[in-house]
């Protein structure tokens, strides 16, 4: 079954598309609104967010939630109608697996749970996940779907996906979100 897009955005609608992406109890999302860029962690009933940010549902600008099993991606159209795309990996036949580094070139203790990827240039992103020095700047796993024109004969890429967070020294080692805080 494929996730039902409403007329609006809301935590427990994020919760419920769980089951799309993985097959743990909890999965990465990735939040881009004004003020805030970042990750948080999505559990069956709840999404968990660095300690001060509480997301302002109706400003999201792209939103991705992404685990193993693959991506559930939604942005709101020029008319602030929201968009919803599953991709399925077991779906995809032909793609591209690229590896785009995150911010942060240090490791700082954050508030709680949370540590704090920091740069000199003064980006800072917080993730819950135990992480040295030696494993940044950290990886985003994208998969690159590849597509083509019949008529044309030419090919391309058509759609793009996060499936996984990863160390730069060794791409095998997955960084998971923690269940419990």
């Amino acid at each position: 079954m494929s996730p039902v897009m409403p007329n609006s955005l809301s935590e427990s609608l994020i919760c419920a598309q769980l089951q799309h992406v993985t097959d743990t109890q909890a999965t990465w999302v990735f939040l881009q609104e004004p003020g805030f860029i970042g990750f948080g962690i999505v559990q069956q009933e709840e999404i968990l967010w660095p300690p001060d940010i509480q997301p302002d549902w109706s400003r999201i600008a792209d939103l991705r939630l992404f685990g193993e099993k693959g991506e559930w991606h939604v942005w709101p159209d020029w008319d602030r109608r929201w968009q919803s795309r599953l991709l399925r990996l077991q779906e995809v036949k032909d793609c591209l697996t690229e590896y785009h580094a995150l911010w942060g070139t240090q490791v700082r203790a954050g508030d709680g749970a949370w540590i704090t990827l920091t740069e000199d240039r003064g980006i800072a992103l917080r993730l819950p996940v135990l992480v040295r020095n030696a494993d940044l700047p950290l990886r985003l796993k994208l998969v690159q779907v590849v597509g083509g024109d019949a008529r044309s004969g030419l090919a391309g890429i058509v759609d793009a996906a996060l499936v996984a967070l990863v160390s730069a020294s060794d791409a095998s080692k997955v960084f998971t979100p923690p269940v419990k805080l």
